[in-house]
């Protein structure tokens, strides 16, 4: 009787441990971005914090918001609050994580101004709705990339004239690519504000105020092991 019980208690376990796990869906060649990982390790840990082990899940070419409705994912770390659709059906942090901007990349030797961006062709990562919207506003002439090493990439072969990407994201896109060191520069003026909320399926709204806690301690504390993002994570939450 006792090893049933003690069976039955190991099971009781097992269970709540594999239910307190959550997928999160992050970008594709996620790992290959230095401040893509520091962010998703703070995420990461974060929900550590309140006992939820993380599973990867690599997004597919599409929004975060549509990732996250077709529900192949629980959670997507990058949510800049410019797609509404179904907003109902997600619970969004309170505050933004990150509150970074969006720059324009360059070939220093085609360079660009704002002033010039509508005379040509740039491209921008789908993933990013906040930059898209913006682009689509001041009637810019661009096509979408699938991740940000796609949109420096087609910059590099001059199929474009100008990338735009998350700061921070750009940066260390240029640093991972041997051939865009020296070749790529970043215009002073930011394009666009944007800020960065984590996301998740309504089903888990009873976690959130947990998780916005955790997320809390970890940005108001030591962001030594975040230094390619630490300028743009939320210290003031």
């Amino acid at each position: 009787m006792l090893w049933i019980l003690h069976l039955f208690f190991i099971s009781a376990f097992a269970s709540e441990a594999t239910a307190k796990s959550i997928n999160l869906g992050v970008p594709y060649k996620y790992n290959r971005n230095q401040a893509l990982v520091e962010y998703h390790d703070l995420i990461i840990s974060a929900y550590s914090d309140i006992g939820y082990k993380v599973n990867i899940v690599l997004r597919t070419a599409q929004s975060p918001r549509e990732i996250l409705l077709s529900g192949k994912v629980d959670a997507v770390a990058y949510d800049d609050l410019s797609d509404t659709r179904e907003v109902e059906k997600v619970v969004i942090t309170s505050f933004p994580v990150a509150k970074t901007f969006a720059m324009v990349f360059y070939l220093k030797s085609a360079p660009v101004t704002t002033k010039t961006l509508k005379k040509y062709k740039g491209t921008i990562s789908l993933n990013n709705a906040r930059i898209l919207k913006e682009a689509a506003r001041r009637h810019l002439n661009f096509v979408q990339a699938t991740n940000p090493f796609h949109c420096m990439q087609l910059l590099l072969e001059k199929k474009v004239h100008y990338c735009i990407s998350v700061r921070e994201v750009g940066l260390s896109t240029i640093k991972a690519n041997p051939e865009a060191k020296g070749k790529v520069e970043m215009m002073e003026e930011p394009f666009v504000e944007t800020p960065v909320h984590l996301a998740m399926r309504r089903e888990f709204k009873d976690i959130m105020p947990k998780l916005e806690e955790a997320l809390k301690k970890r940005l108001t504390g030591d962001l030594s092991p975040y230094p390619t993002v630490r300028g743009a994570l939320n210290t003031n939450p």
